[in-house]
């Protein structure tokens, strides 16, 4: 790896030095037709090359040439593109007049680039410089709310952590939902956590068939294209972009009860509406008075009243004189604190006509609010292009990321979870040990508070655990060393003839290492418990495109062979031990109990054929038809290739002479197309063989079966049809609508064999069909287009309905329930089933919930009942997909002031609040949250909350936890100021912009707490909050 670096190294410097030859220096000043304002922004490039720069704030450029170039290319957004013919003339003056927007701009596309006039698919783009507005580590997060048919879910909002990318709707089942990833031009397997936004030129979506299926078996739930910055020939720039933040919590607690005495007050009546059963009324409140603290919550907060004394057992309330408490509601404080942002992206480019480079270096230091969780980044990048004469030019990529995440127990119902554990544990609890008589904060022999972790008084919430001091004793932490080198060769055989020739090498060095500490928590009992796991991932890819382009009249076609393959190698090593010696050495060394160790070696490989040619008349009649075959080592030599294609139309009606006289209707273009893609990431490499573990039997070492091969197991299908129409209207507005519809065959289903196979076991098939239907709409208002001002607002949205066209054959064909989900044709996947809540038992004050009996005619006999166990799982009529997402947006400059605004939004949908769930029970040490003081009592019966009597049955699973998954999100605000030029010059800078920007400052939900972002299924968790992130920036250009 070394020996290539080096050469790689060697060849761009030779590229650099190539270049700089034979070349002249061109001026200019760029004007919008009528005004004698320069217009900042435009771009100036050599037709048929990368040789560009863009005019400064007065309009004016630079630009460095060959001396064989006769003409230039002005453009600029809104405006008429214009080719300017050379002389002997250094300097020129430029006016251009305004055009429809963006018919002309250029969109990735697979393999290759097209005009988004000619492109008969769908697909939406974002700029660069617009994800950089967003402050995540990961990519996928940046997108939310910004592309139509895209959405985003976060399960975490640790430094670092990943988000879910869904495009137009679920895909899949078992396999994969998420999106082939392609990093110019190749697949991409590393995590985008790995890609500085800073370093993306631009990103694009490809949706449907006419877009993806040119990736065959990979590109049935979208294809995501990014493509990094390259040099431009002119000036050597170097850019500069710091800035510097603060997180915070960005959603915050449920609404739970923080007052002590409030809880205890809970607390008792719920103690003594449990003693009522078997003691009277007055006697069951004193009872519950003396065992409130003694026998039940184990800690009194207040000095100077006695245990007993505490609650008044006729009233129910708190004693008067329970004022002065030993210690305050330290989990409120204690486990969050801020976290300091910083970040830094320098970078260089530069070049002639024939060669140009780019080189970036980036550093990002992202702490998180919990002691222990942070995410740091180092990444450099190197991009050369080398054009030697007309025949042959070379192009290289090559990139470093290195990563260190350490992250801390933020999900599900482990002890060691603070979000879960400092919402859930009563507010009485302390976070350090203290005497309970005197108050006094205990030390240790260094002089440091000692931890509590319930032990030693009984607490009966969270016994053996304090995450405070558990996240700052336990170790997560994960690296990762990722290179991707990137190489192609360009020949121009003959004119309109290309053969280009890509290569990629991507390596993963991946190492983690976890300690639980044997102090307490979720390891306590273990003695504490190690893991350390370390990978070397390898991706390597080689592609071969032969393009033919050729005009001839009114007619153009173009057409691409190719051949790809592609090879994955994985290659790890797991260990775990527990029973540590020394609590605070986390080394195998130290610990004295062998769990487990295992090592793996695993291969994939994949090999495609692939054509596409595109025919165009007139530049108003568009033609495209793709075909691909691809073999894949997932499945069995006798099911392993597979055939793909699509075929696209497109028709730019406003170009018709019927509609000259429409004034208004800038550009009108209706598009449509049909095709099918596959999915070959179904969770497992080896599906069609017979899979076995060794074990030790008797002493000797021997295989057991563990699942089931199947030799006819294929990849899932997707035949994807499109209808959409895009326009421009009034100068101002950009309009697309697009209809489609996607079935989905073959899913991926997991069978549950029989127990006569000898060990529970399961096999995979292809099993289920299922359907995506939708509508996507996108559109950008250019508000005000003016030389000193402009506004602009964009917004997405998209809605989409999901029905399953067939079940498996070992199914009930009526339906069937799949853990909390309903299966039946013409319902989603996402449909939930449970139990039905019925209220609460006016007369008791216990949740009541329906009972079905149906007799042999299949009628129903509906009744309540207040025990769980008689109660009847049923359909909810409710499901986990939303009605609509999208985003909202808008962008406004005033002379050298900018601020800009993108939301995102959900409407529709339902998820399980199970975190609302836990804090609506009734037992001891746990909280309540606060609709708890809306409870079923003698004197309030008109309520839906059951009676507090510390028992099991009245928070129970039901759909009474069922809450709208609607939310309204500001993603990020910004507001920026460039300096003056002529401040600037002085100190030989071009550019300097200093900005504030903020992410995640707002999010509107059903209930203060919940985060309906975190899945697409339904769940909700005490997961780790998103950031709130606010930071001071400045960009500089040199």
């Amino acid at each position: 790896m070394k020996k290539i670096l080096i050469l790689f190294w060697v060849f761009t410097t030779f590229c650099i030095a190539v270049g700089f030859a034979q070349e002249r220096t061109i001026t200019g000043n760029v004007f919008e037709q009528g005004s004698d304002f320069g217009m900042p922004g435009v771009t100036v490039v050599v037709p048929g090359t990368t040789t560009g720069t863009v005019t400064d704030m007065n309009g004016a450029f630079t630009l460095s040439i060959g001396t064989d170039v006769s003409s230039i290319q002005v453009s600029f957004i809104g405006m008429q593109t214009q080719i300017i013919t050379l002389g002997q003339a250094n300097h020129y003056t430029i006016y251009l007049e305004n055009e429809m927007i963006g018919l002309d701009e250029v969109i990735a596309v697979a393999y290759g680039t097209t005009k988004k006039s000619s492109f008969t698919g769908a697909a939406s783009t974002v700029k660069g410089e617009s994800l950089t507005k967003m402050q995540s580590a990961n990519l996928a997060k940046s997108l939310e709310g910004s592309l139509a048919g895209v959405q985003i879910t976060q399960s975490s909002g640790q430094p670092g952590a990943g988000g879910q990318i869904i495009v137009r709707g679920l895909g899949s089942i078992s396999a994969s939902k998420e999106p082939l990833i392609i990093l110019d031009g190749v697949p991409y397997e590393g995590s985008l956590n790995s890609i500085p936004s800073q370093d993306i030129d631009n990103l694009s979506v490809l949706k449907d068939a006419a877009a993806n299926s040119m990736y065959g078996a990979r590109g049935a739930n979208g294809v995501i294209l990014i493509t990094t910055k390259k040099g431009k020939a002119g000036d050597f720039r170097i850019n500069f972009d710091s800035r510097y933040g603060v997180n915070t919590r960005g959603v915050p607690n449920y609404d739970i009860v923080t007052n002590p005495a409030e809880y205890y007050e809970l607390s008792w009546e719920g103690l003594r509406n449990s003693y009522l059963g078997h003691l009277g009324y007055a006697q069951a409140g004193i009872t519950a008075s003396n065992d409130l603290i003694a026998n039940s919550l184990r800690y009194n907060v207040y000095r100077g009243v006695a245990d007993n004394e505490l609650i008044d057992p006729f009233t129910g309330r708190i004693n008067p004189a329970a004022t002065d408490k030993k210690w305050g509601n330290e989990w409120e404080t204690e486990p969050f604190n801020s976290g300091i942002r910083e970040e830094y992206n320098l970078s260089f480019s530069g070049g002639t006509e024939r060669s140009t480079y780019y080189a970036s270096f980036g550093y990002l230091s992202d702490k998180g609010i919990v002691d222990g969780s942070e995410f740091d980044r180092l990444n450099a990048r190197l991009q050369v292009d080398q054009r030697f004469n007309k025949w042959l030019k070379l192009s290289g990529n090559v990139a470093y990321t290195g990563t260190i995440q350490n992250s801390v127990s933020a999900s599900g119902a482990s002890q060691g979870n603070v979000f879960m554990f400092t919402q859930m544990v009563a507010p009485i609890y302390p976070v350090y040990m203290y005497d309970l008589n005197t108050g006094e904060k205990q030390l240790d022999h260094n002089g440091n508070p000692v931890y509590d972790y319930g032990e030693q008084t009984g607490r009966p919430f969270g016994t053996m655990a304090n995450p405070v001091a558990t996240t700052k004793a336990n170790i997560n932490d994960n690296k990762a060393d990722n290179f991707n080198l990137r190489g192609s060769v360009d020949f121009n055989i003959i004119e309109g003839l290309t053969l280009t020739v890509n290569g990629a090498y991507d390596l993963y060095f991946n190492t983690y290492s976890s300690f639980l500490t044997p102090l307490g928590g979720d390891a306590a009992a273990a003695g504490g418990l190690g893991y350390k796991t370390s990978q070397r991932y390898t991706a390597t890819n080689f592609n071969q495109l032969l393009n033919y382009s050729k005009s001839f009249g009114a007619h153009t076609i173009k057409a691409l062979l190719g051949h790809e393959t592609k090879t994955n190698k994985n290659n790890n090593l797991s260990g775990n031990m527990a029973n540590f010696f020394d609590p605070s050495n986390p080394e195998f060394a130290n610990a004295s109990s062998y769990r487990s160790l295992t090592s793996g070696y695993s291969e994939y490989a994949l090999e495609g054929y692939l054509s596409r040619v595109e025919y165009d008349l007139s530049d108003k009649y568009y033609l495209s038809a793709s075909f691909r075959r691809d073999g894949s080592s997932v499945f069995h030599p006798d099911s392993r290739w597979g055939n793909f294609w699509s075929a696209g139309a497109s028709w730019r009606i406003s170009e018709e002479d019927f509609m000259k006289g429409i004034s208004f209707v800038n550009n009108l273009k209706l598009r449509t197309s049909y095709g099918t893609q596959g999915n070959d990431n179904i969770g497992t490499w080896y599906g069609y063989d017979d899979q076995y573990v060794v074990r030790d039997v008797g002493g000797q070492a021997a295989v057991v079966f563990s699942s089931r091969g199947n030799p006819d197991l294929t990849w899932e299908k997707s035949n994807n049809f499109n209808v959409g129409i895009e326009s421009y209207l009034f100068d101002r507005v950009n309009l697309s609508f697009d209809f489609f519809m996607k079935d989905t065959k073959d899913l991926l289903f997991q069978y549950q064999l029989p127990l006569s196979e000898g060990l529970p076991s399961y096999q995979w098939r292809n099993h289920l069909d299922m359907r995506n239907t939708g509508v996507e709409l996108d559109m950008n208002v250019y508000v005000l287009k003016k030389q000193d001002i402009s506004l602009s607002v964009n917004m997405n949205a998209l809605h989409y309905k999901n029905e399953l066209l067939k079940l498996p054959s070992s199914k009930d064909q009526n339906g069937y329930a799949e853990g909390v989900f309903w299966r039946e044709l013409g319902g989603s996947i996402y449909d939930f089933y449970d139990f039905q809540y019925a209220g609460v038992d006016q007369v008791t004050g216990r949740a009541l919930y329906y009972r079905y009996e149906y007799d042999h005619y299949g009628n129903a006999t509906i009744t309540t009942t207040d025990d769980i166990t008689e109660a009847t799982m049923q359909k909810t009529g409710k499901s986990s997909i939303p009605d609509l997402t999208g985003g909202l947006g808008s962008t406004f400059t005033y002379k050298n002031f900018d601020a800009s605004f993108q939301t995102a939004f959900q409407i529709g949908g339902t998820v399980m609040d199970s975190n609302y769930q836990s804090l609506m029970g009734s037992r001891p040490g746990t909280n309540y949250h606060r609709d708890m003081l809306k409870r079923w009592t003698p004197n309030n019966t008109d309520t839906d909350v059951p009676i507090l009597e510390n028992d099991y049955q009245s928070n129970m699973t039901t759909d009474r936890f069922y809450t709208s998954a609607s939310y309204f999100s500001l993603r990020n605000v910004t507001f920026g100021y460039t300096l003056p030029i002529n401040v600037l010059e002085r100190a030989n800078i071009k550019s300097c912009r200093v900005y504030l920007t903020g992410d995640n400052l707002w999010l509107k939900s059903a209930r203060k707490g919940l985060d309906p972002r975190q899945s697409l299924n339904g769940a909700v968790g005490f997961n780790y909050s998103a950031l709130r992130t606010v930071s001071f920036g400045i960009s500089l250009q040199l």
